[in-house]
């Protein structure tokens, strides 16, 4: 570990956090996990996590739209917000901010300073299993620690993959959101939709309200019985509207909803492009219009429409038109390919980057066929991958694949080949590849 001298950057700041273990990098058992190591931290630290209100959100995909949407919503009513999410794309900042704004490296620093003086006071015998916070753990003591000191009135949580165990659960929220559950990360949550459902189902806590964005009726069964069990009332997304529609265009996203009981819908223009944000969005307006009512319709549409987040289907030039986004299961990549082909038609080049363990089969017989050429890409160094294999794969769905290793040379390349200006170019696979893209000059 570092240690010794104080922190001049933030950079420095989150250097030292991944000295310790960095699950996110590589493997582990669910047994790493322990909830009692994360309250034990943040005891030396006054209970930071207790000094405001918070929103708790888990699932496979639109966590961090949803999450957006709400920090949005709340920030527009006046509240000072915090945002925690993960993964980041360029910077860990991008992780704690307020309400997606960022957050000046001094408050990054200080807090900091504040973390690792005291656990460098610490050894390892005293948190329970005889072993220090993982680099996550300290991640989230970091962005409690921030959101304490700005004097955030509310705080929206994302867990960083399961719910169960994620150290986020510490939490004492007022609202649970769960967005849509898909087979993800087999290998630690469980092989079953019911198995990962029920991970994600441990973020929910007695008596708080839960709200269920479209779930498989396998997942929604799970969520119901958790609730049931510990005296939640639950409102589910496609229960409470009666219609959610939307249409993509390049700058954003129509869309009209319908909650139940009303004759008049209404009617938004999001930011954040794709079929799938109109349903985030929407969760997010039930979730907010239940728990916080005081707030005016108006004021919650406003904070809908001006949220963003990096990576969720984003727009980085015109000529050519370039998109990234951080789709990486089969179901965001299909949603992904529909909301596409309602801005282009006829798609020309896709880039694609996947790290391992993720169903590259099925995303490769997704996309590949819909356009013209793919080029295979490496989707950074952050978490392993095999562009080769992937290369392999993309070939038996169409057989304009090419591999391209280093992703700005991949970028390039698709940039170089197009048969017109304006033709289009997606880059999708992983949050890891837009993130790659997004450094390039």
């Amino acid at each position: 570990m570092i240690s010794g001298a104080s922190f001049s950057s933030a950079g420095e700041v989150f250097s030292w956090l991944e000295s310790f273990s960095n699950f996110e990098k590589t493997a582990f058992a669910l047994r790493n996990f322990r909830l009692d190591r994360m309250e034990a931290l943040l005891e030396h630290f006054g209970r930071p996590h207790r000094a405001c209100r918070s929103v708790h959100i888990a699932g496979s995909k639109g966590k961090g739209s949803t999450a957006a949407f709400l920090a949005s919503v709340l920030r527009a009513a006046g509240f000072k917000t915090g945002l925690y999410t993960s993964p980041h794309l360029v910077s860990y900042k991008e992780r704690i901010s307020l309400a997606g704004e960022e957050i000046p490296d001094g408050v990054f620093v200080r807090q900091g300073e504040t973390l690792k003086a005291t656990l460098e006071s610490l050894d390892a015998s005293r948190f329970p299993g005889g072993e220090l916070p993982t680099t996550f753990e300290l991640l989230s003591c970091l962005g409690f620690l921030i959101f304490r000191h700005l004097g955030c009135e509310w705080v929206v949580l994302e867990t960083g993959m399961g719910g169960r165990l994620d150290a986020t659960n510490v939490c004492l929220p007022q609202a649970v959101v769960l967005t849509p559950i898909e087979l993800e990360h087999t290998e630690y949550l469980g092989a079953t939709i019911a198995a990962i459902a029920g991970e994600k189902a441990g973020i929910i806590k007695k008596g708080i309200p839960v709200f269920v964005g479209p779930q498989t009726g396998e997942a929604l069964c799970v969520f119901r019985a958790h609730a049931a069990r510990k005296g939640c009332r639950l409102r589910y997304l496609p229960e409470c509207f009666q219609s959610i529609t939307s249409h993509t265009d390049s700058g954003g996203t129509w869309a009209r909803m319908l909650p139940a009981g009303r004759e008049t819908p209404l009617g938004l223009r999001l930011r954040l492009r794709g079929e799938v944000q109109a349903e985030n969005a929407a969760l997010a307006f039930l979730a907010i219009r239940d728990i916080l009512p005081q707030i005016p319709e108006n004021t919650v549409l406003r904070g809908l429409q001006e949220a963003d987040i990096p990576g969720r289907f984003q727009k980085l030039g015109d000529s050519p038109p370039v998109f990234i986004d951080g789709s990486h299961t089969p179901l965001s990549v299909t949603r992904l390919l529909h909301s596409f082909r309602e801005i282009y038609p006829r798609p020309d080049t896709l880039v694609l980057g996947i790290v391992g363990g993720k169903r590259q089969e099925e995303i490769a017989s997704i996309l590949c066929p819909a356009f013209r050429r793919v080029i295979v890409t490496t989707p950074g160094t952050f978490k392993a991958s095999d562009p080769r294999r992937l290369h392999e794969i993309c070939s038996a769905h169409n057989a304009n694949a090419s591999l391209v290793p280093d992703p700005a040379e991949a970028l390039a390349q698709a940039k170089k080949g197009l048969p017109g200006p304006d033709c289009p170019i997606l880059v999708t696979g992983s949050f890891y590849l837009a993130g790659e893209i997004l450094k390039l000059p």
